[in-house]
């Protein structure tokens, strides 16, 4: 009994003596491990914004918490991984457009031609507008956004014309994501839309099922889209976030310091990541004419008219005191 007691008093002396930090915590303390998933693979951005995240917490948080990345897919779709935070099954994932399947306000960045350009969304994002959709799918969905990056505005890619009026894209057979609100807008705009998974579209695209696809640059570059598409028309139809997202149960059982060291990370990531979004456009877009895509603009004004014909039937949806919100900040 005596032994016991005193190999238990060293073990207590040595975990006290040990500091893996100036904060005091001893090197036998338990390390938070924190798995984040996305589907898609850098550079995408939202792979890009995943793995940024994952940076700053090994760095700044690595003798508490320490998160391993899972890119491409290997842990589900999106729409799998989205089902997988919200059950507390995976901690923590980055999603995009597939968040409307989890809550339908989300919706709002579907409507065709109502941001004016990225100063307009991160005033709402950052604001009452940020605020009121993460409080709404916390509560009904168990959820939680710690930080809103971007995917990007969304442009037109096809193998069948260049874009420039709606007229063009009578027959287009066009891969939206699985959303019905972009269905229907693009049902609207004349194109033929289809969903289909993210990981299913390139050969789709290879094998004509479909003719075309919708898709900011970085996401058109990464995933070599170039290889099977021949026009890409400049629209910025579409504003679509990224969303580092958290199980909400997970969120509430961490220490307070892990929970305000991974909001601050969360930060400081999308903080980097908008910066890189802006600046790469003219980058990217060279590249992509470089492999041989030929580019024009869509007469955005002849677009935007025929667009705002559905932006009544969406509010139904995604809630009039959140349209307003949009609308108040133009």
């Amino acid at each position: 009994m005596r032994k016991t007691t005193v190999y238990i008093m060293m073990i207590f002396v040595l975990c006290g003596l040990l500091f893996v930090n100036g904060l005091g915590t001893p090197a036998c303390a338990k390390i938070l491990k924190i798995r984040l998933a996305t589907e898609p693979s850098k550079p995408d951005m939202v792979a890009l914004l995943a793995d940024k995240f994952a940076e700053i917490v090994n760095a700044k948080l690595g003798d508490k918490a320490q998160v391993k990345l899972f890119l491409g897919g290997v842990l589900g779709s999106q729409k799998a991984l989205q089902e997988q935070v919200k059950l507390g099954t995976i901690e923590s994932i980055v999603t995009a457009s597939d968040i409307v399947e989890l809550d339908v306000k989300f919706g709002i960045f579907d409507f065709p031609f109502l941001f004016s350009g990225r100063d307009h969304v991160y005033r709402l994002l950052d604001g009452e507008l940020g605020k009121a959709l993460n409080k709404h799918l916390i509560e009904t969905q168990g959820v939680r956004v710690l930080a809103f990056g971007e995917l990007g505005f969304r442009q037109i890619t096809n193998n069948v014309r260049p874009i420039s009026t709606p007229e063009d894209l009578k027959g287009v057979r066009l891969r939206v994501p699985p959303t019905k609100m972009r269905l229907e807008a693009f049902k609207v705009l004349g194109a033929s839309p289809t969903p289909i998974a993210w990981a299913e579209l390139y050969q789709a695209m290879s094998q004509g099922v479909v003719d075309g696809q919708e898709n900011p640059l970085s996401a058109i570059l990464g995933a070599s889209f170039y290889e099977v598409q021949k026009f890409l028309s400049i629209s910025n139809h579409v504003y679509t976030p990224a969303y580092i997202l958290v199980s909400e149960k997970w969120w509430q059982d961490l220490p307070s310091d892990i929970r305000t060291g991974l909001s601050d990370a969360a930060s400081a990531a999308v903080e980097w990541q908008r910066s890189l979004g802006s600046e790469e456009e003219g980058k990217l877009l060279g590249e992509l004419k470089d492999k041989g895509m030929k580019v024009n603009q869509i007469d955005h004004a002849s677009f935007a008219t025929k667009a705002k014909t559905v932006w009544a039937s969406f509010s139904e949806k995604v809630g009039a005191e959140i349209v307003d919100m949009v609308m108040q900040a133009q």
